[in-house]
């Protein structure tokens, strides 16, 4: 999740400053978002004694990360919504990365 939402921050950087395609932003940021389903589903279905609050709180993530990627997908070319999801995202993935860890 950490990577998904890191590369998500990468491309809502982009779309921000304008370095990037909307076409582009706009596929780029629908693979992500599948891949954050696809965690999402994982974790919400996987069971881990002694570690569910992590679980819990990786899932949520998820579901943070696929919602902020579908906006931009839906919006690719909005430089101020990229702005925003782009602090949202590297949020994100600091948050992973310290459950990861």
């Amino acid at each position: 999740m950490q990577s998904t939402a890191a590369e998500g921050a990468t491309l809502a950087a982009q779309v921000a400053r304008g370095r990037t395609t909307e076409p582009f932003a706009r596929i780029h940021a629908a693979e992500l978002a599948k891949q954050a389903k696809s965690a999402g589903k994982v974790l919400r279905e996987a069971r881990a004694p002694g570690f569910e609050p992590d679980r819990k709180k990786a899932a949520h993530v998820a579901g943070e990360v696929e919602q902020a990627l579908e906006r931009l997908h839906s919006a690719p070319s909005d430089r101020d919504l990229a702005r925003q999801l782009q602090h949202e995202l590297e949020r994100d993935a600091a948050t992973a990365a310290e459950l990861a860890g």
